[in-house]
């Protein structure tokens, strides 16, 4: 059943704007049909088509049900922001594994400054229709990568993914952890079916991941032999904070 976002009014939902554009032009639904509606929270609406009107369409409710799809735990993702061709897949994969907020970051190789917040949340809007959520991912204007620390407080279990760290990642660190902040760098690697290989970009600087770890006190950073060198055994003083691998 089609699945479409709109407002709440006087026990009615509404639809607008492309939504609505969407319903009349695209799918051509008809008054009488059925269609799922989501108003950004935790509950999925059977309506039936009102009215369609020049600038809005009624909808009236027969039942709502709590959203079968929504994540169990909630995840907010800090990522780099990358060059645009990968952004708008790397939304949408967000919202289809249940990140709940999507924090964009700016650091010493970041190739874009600032996005377009319309098109971001248009792409938020088809992910969720796509992977059947009800409730809209958050999304807010980028930061700096230094202002992070001081946003990882509240979480149980903050994952770094950082190339040079040589302990792969393990599902059993996730055990019991209802609040998740995972750090992703900008996608720099190409997979050719078999295997990643490295497309030659630099993501994270060495001192900046120093300075992050080094600010949540959590860590103590190894060290490292030049910034393309390996790095020596982490030490870790904190089981809040883990840095993996995904290569």
């Amino acid at each position: 059943m089609k699945r479409f976002f709109g407002r709440k009014f006087n026990g009615k939902i509404i639809l607008e704007g492309a939504e609505l554009l969407h319903l009349k032009k695209v799918l051509r639904i008809t008054e009488g049909e059925e269609v799922i509606a989501c108003i950004d929270d935790e509950y999925d609406y059977l309506c039936v088509v009102e009215k369609i009107n020049k600038n809005d369409c009624l909808l009236s409710i027969k039942e709502k049900n709590i959203c079968p799809a929504l994540p169990q735990r909630e995840i907010t993702l800090f990522q780099m922001l990358p060059k645009k061709e990968y952004f708008d897949n790397i939304i949408a994969k967000s919202v289809e594994l249940g990140v709940n907020k999507i924090i964009p970051f700016t650091s010493k190789y970041t190739m874009i400054k600032e996005i377009k917040k319309e098109r971001v949340a248009t792409q938020i809007i088809t992910a969720c229709k796509q992977c059947e959520r009800s409730k809209l991912v958050d999304f807010s204007s980028p930061i700096k990568i230094e202002q992070i620390p001081s946003l990882l407080k509240e979480y149980d279990l903050v994952l770094f993914a950082y190339e040079n760290e040589e302990q792969p990642f393990s599902p059993s660190i996730l055990s019991k952890k209802k609040k998740i902040a995972v750090i992703l760098e900008r996608f720099n690697r190409h997979f050719d079916g078999n295997s990643f290989t490295k497309m030659g970009e630099v993501a994270f600087k060495i001192n900046e991941v120093k300075k992050v770890a080094t600010s949540l006190k959590l860590m103590k950073m190894p060290e490292f032999l030049g910034e393309k060198g390996t790095n020596k055994e982490t030490e870790a003083t904190d089981e809040k904070v883990k840095y993996i691998s995904f290569a």
